[in-house]
């Protein structure tokens, strides 16, 4: 993912950030925190002196993307922890729905007369116990024979956080008990169908889906780590004569920002919020404090270098190249519109997401990246 940098996605930079504060050892030295500043746009011009280095012809070896028969098994063993594989119980001891009996049934559920959304399915594996549905469903059947169709009355809670508009409604479900289910080890085509259907219809195709999205997803963080690794070798690669303190407040500022609106959200301090929600064995909170500062320096290098390189190589862009990646940005921000994108974030910062892309693009275009095992 090549936005692994400082562009749009500056707006949410404390989870990243404080996440990876988080995960690397550091001296624990004590910091005193900037006082809280609320940053209102993630733009920011950094000055500074630097001398760029290499930042073409960058060597990478990326590791070859494996997807074991081992990891594939492991995601059919999550689906039938969730949904097992019933079939029909063809020698059932009894005929009467008791607590912890599998179920096939088909269900119609009105309010007032009234069908609702949700509230009608067939076909339908239920456990009697399991608590799947609403309280006093499960229970209602019990007692009642395979084979007939019944009316039960409940009453949905309050709230019923799935479906307000039935917070504490009276309802009345038609079921037909069609017959016992009875779990089957591993699964079959009967069972993608049923569960599956919106992305395989056969055992082999669903194994092949997930072979893809685990291919898919392990490509994305390799390409993570290619970029952290061409970003921060330009970085090391520059030398830096001066970094204004001004610049790495702004950055520590923009992360601890966010820290403290989530602070207040759960009506803690920083501290506490840190101490309560995360992993304190390998950082304290000063180290904490002090792991951030460091990213807000390298975010300023960051800056500092990448915008070495647009003057460097000239980079510029044309009004059209600004308008579709404007729209690229608005449909990933979940913008109405280019004007709304701008209010919020400002022309001048979209321009120089612009510009980075560019900049990153040239980087990612001379590398000579090698693919090992």
């Amino acid at each position: 993912m090549k936005k692994a940098v400082i562009l749009l996605v500056l707006a949410v930079l404390a989870t990243g950030v404080l996440s990876a504060c988080t995960k690397n050892n550091t001296t624990n030295t004590t910091v005193t925190p900037t006082t809280a500043v609320t940053v209102t746009s993630p733009y920011h011009v950094c000055g500074g002196e630097m001398t760029l280095g290499q930042y073409k012809g960058l060597e990478y070896s990326m590791k070859k993307v494996v997807v074991t028969d081992e990891e594939i098994e492991t995601q059919i063993t999550k689906l039938l922890t969730a949904k097992p594989n019933y079939k029909k119980n063809e020698t059932p001891d009894h005929t009467d729905v008791r607590d912890g009996d599998v179920v096939n049934i088909d269900y119609a559920g009105k309010v007032g007369g009234v069908a609702f959304q949700g509230g009608t399915d067939t076909d339908y594996f239920l456990e009697i116990g399991s608590n799947s549905f609403i309280p006093g469903f499960e229970s209602s059947l019990i007692g009642k024979q395979i084979g007939t169709t019944v009316d039960i009355n409940v009453t949905f809670p309050n709230p019923y956080t799935p479906n307000t508009s039935l917070s504490g409604a009276d309802a009345v479900f038609t079921v037909t008990l069609n017959y016992f289910g009875k779990e089957k080890e591993g699964i079959d085509d009967e069972y993608v169908k049923r569960y599956f259907s919106a992305y395989a219809t056969t055992v082999d195709s669903l194994k092949q889906y997930f072979r893809d999205a685990i291919t898919d997803d392990k490509k994305a963080d390799l390409e993570e780590e290619m970029w952290d690794y061409l970003i921060t070798t330009v970085i090391d690669n520059s030398t830096y004569t001066k970094i204004l303190p001004e610049d790495v407040d702004f950055y520590y500022n923009l992360s601890m920002s966010q820290f403290h609106q989530y602070a207040q959200m759960y009506g803690l301090t920083d501290e506490q919020l840190y101490n309560k929600y995360y992993d304190t064995t390998e950082l304290d909170y000063n180290g904490f404090l002090q792991k951030c500062r460091e990213q807000a320096e390298q975010s300023v290098k960051e800056y500092m270098a990448l915008q070495a390189i647009v003057k460097a190589e000239n980079i510029t862009f044309t009004p059209e190249e600004y308008a579709k990646t404007a729209e690229e940005y608005r449909v990933g921000a979940g913008l109405e519109s280019i004007e709304v994108l701008e209010s919020s974030y400002g022309k001048e910062y979209i321009e120089y997401c612009l510009l980075n892309d560019k900049v990153l693009d040239l980087i990612r275009e001379t590398a000579v990246i090698k693919e090992v095992e």
